[in-house]
């Protein structure tokens, strides 16, 4: 009796530890982003002035490698991913005075580089998976592309095209850091998974700026002033090898 003990307790032990084993792969990611902010569109009207604004979403990429740490049916997988996001902007003013009307139009596309560490759990069951997690991410540069129109009562001006690099941290308005969660659906065959996400930013984009601080670049975003948050939907694909 003691020994069918002890060998049902070493049997029940081993079947404990498969259980428990971990399996580990790597995996190559890439994917299309969707990316935008939480700047609100904004007008104002009056006699003598009218000012708008509006926003919309731009398409942008991603790619990156892929950690996997999987107890069957539920994984780990941290990742150190390349992404690019940013929104486009289009604003448009106009003032009334004695000799007419000036006006100003400008159209202006911010792309943003980050170097982002989401780690996700994953919960697969016949192959579609839940998954959920945070992430962090740092600036790693961006490029403000835009066109510019001015006109005035007696002439027009432009267009003018300018291109611009993007800067952050201390003597500028745009926090280098980023967090926030990422949570989606995704289906998983093989060495091959592809998810559906939605990136949740948490961390306001935007800082204060000193004007005691002289920036050698000073160069910023539109829209300074107003809270922004990354919002940004995502397709990736990721195909895994064993280690």
């Amino acid at each position: 009796m003691p020994r069918f003990t002890l060998l049902f307790l070493t049997m029940l032990l081993s079947a404990a530890t498969a259980f428990a084993q971990p399996t580990f792969r790597l995996g190559l990611r890439g994917g299309l982003n969707r990316a935008s902010s939480t700047v609100e569109p904004s007008r104002i009207s009056s006699s003598q002035y009218y000012y708008s604004a509006s926003k919309s979403a731009l398409f942008a990429w991603q790619a990156g490698a892929v950690l996997e740490v999987a107890f069957r049916r539920f994984s780990l997988q941290p990742a150190l991913v390349f992404s690019q996001k940013g929104e486009q902007f289009d604003a448009a003013t106009s003032m009334s005075g004695v000799a007419g009307v000036s006006s100003t139009e400008l159209s202006t596309v911010n792309r943003s580089n980050w170097l982002e560490l989401p780690v996700n759990m994953v919960y697969t069951l016949h192959g579609f998976q839940l998954f959920a997690g945070p992430y962090v991410a740092l600036a790693v540069g961006g490029r403000q592309r835009g066109t510019l129109m001015e006109a005035s009562p007696f002439e027009r001006f432009g267009p003018f095209d300018y291109d611009k690099k993007l800067y952050y941290g201390k003597g500028t308005t745009n926090r280098r850091l980023d967090a926030g969660v990422n949570f989606g659906l995704g289906y998983r065959k093989g060495p091959l998974q592809v998810q559906l996400g939605y990136g949740l930013g948490l961390r306001n984009l935007h800082q204060a700026f000193s004007p005691y601080i002289v920036s050698e670049n000073p160069h910023y975003n539109q829209f300074d002033d107003d809270a922004a948050y990354n919002r940004l939907v995502q397709f990736t694909g990721v195909y895994f090898f064993k280690l």
